[in-house]
This record gives structure tokens, sequence and C-alpha cells, in this order.
């Protein structure tokens, strides 16, 4: 039995992951638990009702990344004809990598932050710092095997500058969201003091002392997870040249082909 169509992965990772986003983002501008210019995109997804799509949605998207990750291994694994050390070893260490990446983006997806804050943060830079190793390391394994004619020169510079740009946006995310948090705990309050809330704070205004890296920070992310999805679709091409075959084999032949003695006669 051979599966085809392999191609549609990449594009149904990406269909998957923008219902996730951009749905509950709406949901969420629509109920007014965010505002609309721009939350970051676990926040889009923190309450219900949008936090059921965004959870559901991005669970699914979870398993189709890992097993677009596993069969590029696959695919690498095969394709390397000199069998080369270095790249054997880089593609099984990204293989783990990608496992626990999606580990974390289920974590993301199940924990919300207003709920599960630890689970959640762990789970986001387990999706962000790995997800971003993965993708140096492929786009380096691409660079090693571009003379054994796996992949074209466009998907080397493109999975570079995707790859580059992911680990910049992850800055940008990171650094602004600390000065934006440093410069809004620093913020004048009345006195007498009121209650600390414990509730994230998730809808700024433009008054807000440390917005405008606020903004810097939540449109980074944003940028980060295009750039992810971007990446994948670098798979495309690739994916449309191989076919996964299944074999069903028994596990003891002697059950499905009993064998017989000099006799003729059957052998339990």
């Amino acid at each position: 039995m051979a599966i085809t169509y392999l191609q549609y992965l990449p594009i149904l990772l990406g269909g998957l992951a923008v219902i996730s986003f951009f749905t509950s983002y709406g949901m969420a501008v629509h109920e007014k638990h965010v505002d609309a210019l721009f939350p970051y995109i676990s926040d889009a997804g923190a309450r219900p009702p949008e936090s059921c799509i965004f959870g559901q949605f991005l669970n699914m998207a979870a398993v189709i990344a890992f097993v677009a990750m596993y069969l590029h291994y696959k695919h690498i694994k095969e394709f390397n004809i000199t069998q080369t050390p270095i790249i054997q070893k880089l593609n099984m260490f990204s293989l783990w990598l990608s496992a626990f990446a999606c580990l974390g983006m289920s974590m993301v997806a199940n924990f919300q932050y207003i709920n599960s804050e630890a689970p959640h943060f762990v789970g986001a830079f387990m999706v962000f710092c790995l997800g971003i190793a993965y993708c140096w390391i492929q786009s380096y394994i691409t660079y090693k095997m571009r003379a054994q004619g796996m992949s074209s020169t466009l998907a080397l510079v493109t999975r570079f500058f995707l790859s580059f740009a992911a680990t910049v946006f992850f800055l940008i995310t990171i650094i602004a969201a600390a000065v934006a948090s440093s410069e809004y705990k620093k913020r004048k309050v009345p006195t007498p003091t009121p209650v600390v809330s414990t509730t994230p704070h998730m809808k700024w205004n433009k008054s807000d002392p440390g917005y405008k890296n606020h903004l810097a920070s939540t449109f980074g992310e944003w940028l980060m997870a295009i750039s992810f999805l971007l990446f994948f679709l670098t798979y495309y091409r690739e994916f449309k040249k191989i076919v996964i075959t299944i074999k069903v084999a028994p596990k003891d032949s002697e059950i499905f082909f009993p064998t017989e003695d000099n006799s003729g006669a059957v052998v339990a």
C-alpha cells in the first residue's frame, strides 16, 4: 500500500495553525477579551469560547507537524547515499528536537496561561527554542546534501533566511516583552494602592507604560510563528517526490505458513 500526495501535509499543517490562531483571535476581539491591536497568540486563545478552537486545532497541528518532521527525517535518512556521519547524527538529533517541540505545542494548546502559567510558558519556550534549533539544523543538512540533488538552491536559501528571521523575531519578542513588563510595573498608581489583581494583563492601552515595546513583542511572536509555517512549506516539493509504503507481515510466520515434516504432515 502506497500513500501519496504527501506534499499536502505542510499545507494541512499551515491551515490548521491559521484556523487556530486567526479564528481564536477574531473571537477574542469580538468577545472583547483582547484588543484588536495586538495580542499575543496565547492571549487570543486564553479564554472560552475561543480557547476551545485554539486548543483543538493547535493540538491537531502539533500531530501533523510531527508527522511531517518524521517524514522529512526518513527522507533524509534514505536519501543520504554517502552515509555522511554528521548528517545522520544531526538528522536524528533534529528528530528528537521536533518531538519535544511538538510536545511543547500541545502544552501551549492544553494549558492556557491564565489557568496554568508555568506549563504554558514551558511549552512555549519548547516550541520557540527547539523549533528554531530544528530550523537551523535542517537548513545546514540541506546545505550539506545539496550536491545529492535533494533540495533546490531556492529551498536552501529560503530555509536559512526563515531560520534567521525566526531567530530575530524570537529575540525581539523576548527582549521587548521584558522591557514592556519592566516599564509597566514602574507605572504610577493612585494612592491608596488598590488591591493587586492576579489576572494577567491582556488588554493594553496606548497610555500604558511599555505599550510600544509590548506591540513590538506581540508582532515579533506572530512573525516568528509565520516564519515557522513558511519553513514547513519549503518541504512541499520534496514531499511531492516521495511516497510512504506500508507493509504488513506476520510476527510469527509459522502461524500463517505452517511447516511440514518429512512425511508431509503439517507440524503445528
